[in-house]
């Protein structure tokens, strides 16, 4: 039996268009328009505070920008917003759930992420793939405080499921496959745009394992 985990954004779930179109919509929704300098300086402040495991990235970036541009929006509403948006704004990646679904029979599932445990989560919930997910690690969780790809998160995903290979798979070289192999799993790149078997689709992930 393996523990078989799963990045979100870009293997779960992606985008139907444009990030800078989700954030974009948030601040139309709730400040009734938009700047571009809004979106750049929300980008930039974000990172800063998602970098530093501030208890809610969201709403301090937006705290900031408002501050700085004069917005006249509240900044937990337009926190509430976004995630709205980015609800509202992701699909399952083409052939993951039949991937999940037949992997599910045979191992342990678990997502490991990068992000805010009740947005990345959320995102998977809003495709209806959630419930097939046995362990849940992300970054953000005040138990973890550690981003793929340091070995923190992938000790704590081990610490999730008594297994006897672990897998992860992911779209993102770097924190996905590279700080995987070197923290003891097993890794499966997926990118449905590659031809080369190195890099499947989710169409050849259940046999691959």
């Amino acid at each position: 039996m393996a523990a078989v985990f799963f990045d979100v954004d870009g293997t779960i779930v992606r985008w139907r268009g444009d990030y800078a179109d989700v954030l974009a919509d948030a601040f139309d929704r709730a400040a009734g328009t938009h700047r571009e300098a809004w979106l750049e300086r929300y980008d930039e402040r974000f990172f800063a505070h998602f970098g530093a495991f501030a208890d809610d990235p969201y709403r301090r970036a937006f705290a900031d920008v408002c501050d700085e541009h004069a917005v006249d929006a509240d900044p937990e509403t337009l926190a509430e917003t976004l995630v709205a948006a980015e609800f509202d704004a992701v699909e399952p990646v083409p052939g993951v759930e039949a991937a999940v679904d037949a992997l599910a029979d045979r191992h342990t599932l678990g997502i490991l992420t990068n992000g805010v445990p009740d947005v990345q989560f959320g995102k998977v919930a809003e495709v209806g793939l959630l419930d097939r997910f046995d362990a849940r690690v992300a970054s953000h969780d005040p138990a973890v405080e550690a981003t793929k790809p340091d070995a923190d998160i992938y000790e704590a995903a081990k610490s999730r499921v008594d297994a006897e290979r672990y897998v992860m798979v992911g779209d993102d070289r770097e924190p996905d496959i590279d700080g995987a192999r070197e923290h003891g799993f097993e890794t499966v790149h997926v990118d449905a745009t590659a031809a080369d078997l190195s890099a499947p689709d989710f169409r050849t992930l259940a046999v691959l394992l």
